[in-house]
């Protein structure tokens, strides 16, 4: 295997990982461990490492190392407005086209409500000519998907809200979704407090 697929390798491993929660937050990832743990080289994982800190999926510091991420209150607020404005944007071209492009399947069999969000959002993004802009939703998307699955176990009505979206993008209602997203994101904001509280529950366990 070459240099570039041992660290595209470990890349695809370790991102899967830091996204479904199997560190605690804060927690230390050191890569001679994590090497170990992969069956790989420390040098592959650490440059996996470097491109998860890019992608800030992992928080890095000079001479500390790589953690997961501690997301706080206002980390999260941040990042809900953002997804919130970027989605808009996306939802704002004039050349949207009737139906979605190509691309991922919104409510496809078999995802639960982190996988369902993730699939609408990412099929929203291929409508932007924007690169940066789609680039930008994918990222965020990313970063929130761990907090998705706390978002299903605090707000009984958040699968209601997400199948009102779902079924708005499948029926090209584009001002009605524009909307419904607003509405979702100012929800969430309302509940950002009980979903902090439960990831520090989730620090506690896994710590």
């Amino acid at each position: 295997m070459s240099p570039g697929a041992r660290m595209e390798h470990a890349y695809t491993e370790l991102k899967a990982r830091v996204m479904a929660g199997e560190f605690a937050p804060g927690s230390k990832l050191d890569p001679g461990q994590l090497a170990a743990e992969l069956g790989a080289s420390a040098t592959p994982v650490r440059d996996a490492l470097h491109r998860l800190s890019g992608e800030r999926l992992v928080d890095s510091w000079h001479q500390e190392g790589f953690r997961q991420p501690l997301v706080s209150e206002a980390d999260l607020r941040d990042l809900y407005a953002w997804t919130a404005m970027l989605l808009g944007y996306a939802l704002r071209s004039l050349t949207m086209p009737p139906v979605p492009p190509d691309g991922p399947v919104v409510g496809a069999d078999g995802d639960d409500y982190p996988g369902r969000l993730d699939r609408l959002f990412r099929s929203i993004a291929l409508f932007s000519p924007n690169r940066e802009v789609r680039h930008a939703i994918a990222s965020a998307v990313d970063r929130l998907h761990l907090v998705r699955a706390l978002e299903h176990q605090t707000d009984p009505l958040c699968s209601e809200a997400l199948a009102d979206l779902e079924e708005d993008f499948r029926s090209a209602r584009w001002p009605e979704l524009r909307a419904k997203i607003n509405s979702f994101h100012r929800r969430r904001l309302t509940w950002v407090r009980r979903v902090c509280a439960e990831m520090r529950k989730r620090e506690e366990a896994l710590g």
